[in-house]
């Protein structure tokens, strides 16, 4: 019998089953959507400067704006409008592009402590928004293949990274365990009726 799971911070209660089928619902197909959502020229210039300054380029590190995250990433994983779903980060065409297009005009200022202060300013009245925002720059931008590289060259740490981050981790740890058949052989001990063995000491 599966018990019941009860996670509301993360909006997941219910069976093991429910909660599966609830990950499942919500994560986003590998590639986004095949058809990708259509960005003004007005909103992709925002989109540009706010990507440029959430991940600011240097270091060998090229600029977000650069390497395709407002063409080819934010596009097609950004919900169409009227869908069933809205898969990773959540964000839903109608609702995105009206708060783009109410973005402060300020964001493509020279100045970058007025860019900065926009975003700060977003971060505080629209927390929803702009959370979409980062987490579409993070994924998008540490997905590409020119900052893979650039991070396998210059950070020791990294040199077997090998692709994009998992926005919903690993989703093997979802997979259905009803057909499974565990190992007949050893037995289960409780943790109280552990005893060490004086044989195991030496």
């Amino acid at each position: 019998m599966n018990a019941p799971l009860n996670t509301p911070e993360l909006g997941l209660t219910g069976s093991p089953d429910d909660v599966r089928d609830a990950l499942r619902a919500a994560a986003a197909e590998p590639g986004g959507n095949r058809i990708p959502v259509m960005f003004s020229d007005h909103q992709r210039t925002v989109l540009r400067a706010i990507v440029d300054e959430l991940v600011p380029p240097g270091e060998g590190f090229p600029a977000p704006s650069e390497v395709g995250v407002v063409e080819d990433f934010i596009p097609r994983y950004v919900a169409p409008t009227g869908s069933r779903t809205a898969p990773f980060p959540g964000a839903v065409e109608d609702r995105f592009t009206a708060a783009l297009d109410a973005v402060e005009p300020e964001i493509l200022a020279e100045d970058r402590e007025q860019r900065v202060a926009v975003l700060r300013r977003l971060e505080n009245d629209d927390p929803e928004f702009f959370g979409q925002l980062r987490a579409l720059t993070y994924a998008g931008y540490y997905s590409r293949p020119a900052v893979v590289l650039v991070m396998r060259t210059h950070l020791r740490a990294a040199r077997d990274y090998n692709g994009p981050p998992l926005p919903y981790g690993y989703d093997r740890l979802t997979t259905d365990w009803d057909g499974f058949t565990p190992p007949s052989d050893g037995r289960f001990i409780a943790t109280e009726d552990v005893a060490r063995s004086l044989a195991d000491a030496r």
